[in-house]
């Protein structure tokens, strides 16, 4: 999971706020399911393509209005495994940058993202801003 987040992000952390930083380079949470399907299961990849359809319909929002794998719209710092725990077969990875935990499980010899859990702070860290929310229930409404 490490290794996805230092190509999805973190390669970029530490320029992204350089003015002269191309953003075309960033990788957008739609491209995960063509450029790395194998990292999510093939319900995440169907809501995921179904969201983007969604959105290219409204020609806006369809149901995220932030990236899914950082629970953020404006990503800073690095995202690093916090925490890992496995019970029957599934691993539940917790990341305290984006106040996220992932949801994985085992395929074939890899581990495949099933879910994201998000808890939404403010930004004392303490104070919930809304309740909270998991990708699968918001990209089945």
């Amino acid at each position: 999971m490490q290794k996805f987040y230092d190509w999805y992000w973190n390669q970029f952390a530490d320029k992204a706020n350089d003015p002269n930083f191309d953003s075309h380079k960033l990788h957008t949470y739609h491209e995960i399911a063509r450029l790395r399907p194998a990292v999510l299961s093939p319900e995440l990849i169907r809501l995921i393509r179904r969201d983007e359809k969604l959105q290219e319909e409204a020609k806006g929002i369809a149901n995220l209005d932030f990236d899914p794998f950082l629970n953020t719209q404006d990503p800073e710092g690095k995202y690093l495994i916090d925490s890992a725990t496995v019970v029957n077969g599934q691993c539940r990875v917790h990341i305290e940058r984006g106040h996220l935990d992932a949801e994985l499980k085992r395929s074939g010899s890899a581990w495949v993202f099933t879910n994201f859990h998000y808890s939404f702070y403010s930004d004392d860290g303490k104070t919930k801003e809304a309740p909270d929310a998991d990708l699968v229930e918001i990209l089945s409404q």
